[in-house]
């Protein structure tokens, strides 16, 4: 057997429905016309599954600030932030968003998901317990396989469960961080985290909160589910994306 043949069967299954006229992963489109409607197969078409929540990725000023940000700084920073790619900009970028959730500090990465990947595996390692949601984002997941910590699962949207293994692991407690998302990408049910604070605080753990689909979108400032809960002050960690609401 070698290297490539488990992957027949999805090539064969992809190669049907491709002899059908079905995509078979994703769809092309010719064009972006506007955050709702797109070009595909010649046709104008509702992007009903887009991220783009805010509609920002074809706002005025959004599209002028990209351009003027291409003609001042060109097209990459050629560079890694701890080498010669840290830019005033991401400096500036990490101040203002500190200034907006109140917190002390705020490091930009590339992605959402490598801000998930980044932050779990420097937090936490050997010795330390990450307890997660079991509808977890993947990133979640990976960056906890990266951490090299203890990973237990509690149901999903279960206080009760997550009090129940927190109570378990004792004094343990103090070294574990427990991980939710604002809202869950998969489903769009909301994280119940007043509860899920009062059970953090009682036993004495951490808290992060993955706010990509919920930043822009929930709470009076817009600053995700957290503020919505009013449980902004027991929130120790926060993850969030531009890729989403904010439209870059």
């Amino acid at each position: 057997m070698s290297l490539f043949d488990k992957f027949q069967p999805i090539a064969a299954a992809r190669q049907a429905l491709a002899d059908s006229g079905v995509a078979s992963i994703n769809v092309v489109m010719e064009r972006v016309l506007s955050p709702t409607e797109a070009l595909i197969n010649g046709r104008r078409t509702i992007l009903a599954g887009t991220n783009n929540y805010l509609g920002l990725t074809f706002h005025p000023e959004c599209v002028e600030a990209a351009c003027r940000a291409l003609r001042e700084e060109g097209t990459g920073t050629t560079g890694s932030r701890a080498a010669n790619g840290n830019y005033d900009g991401h400096v500036a970028l990490e101040r203002e968003l500190a200034d907006f959730f109140g917190v002390r500090s705020v490091i930009v990465f590339s992605t959402g998901y490598v801000a998930n990947l980044g932050m779990i595996s420097t937090l936490t390692g050997p010795g330390d317990v990450l307890l997660i949601d079991a509808d977890s984002h993947a990133s979640i997941y990976d960056g906890c396989r990266l951490s090299g910590a203890e990973v237990i699962r509690f149901r999903h949207n279960d206080p009760a469960d997550l009090d129940k293994r927190l109570r378990r692991l004792g004094e343990r407690a103090a070294r574990t961080i427990v991980i939710v998302e604002g809202i869950y990408s998969m489903f769009g049910d909301r994280a119940p985290l007043a509860e899920i604070a009062a059970v953090k605080r009682r036993h004495g753990a951490y808290l992060l909160v993955d706010e990509a689909h919920s930043l822009g979108v929930l709470g009076d400032h817009g600053r995700g589910r957290a503020e919505e809960a009013g449980v902004e002050a027991d929130v120790d960690f926060i993850i969030g994306t531009f890729s989403k609401s904010l439209g870059a």
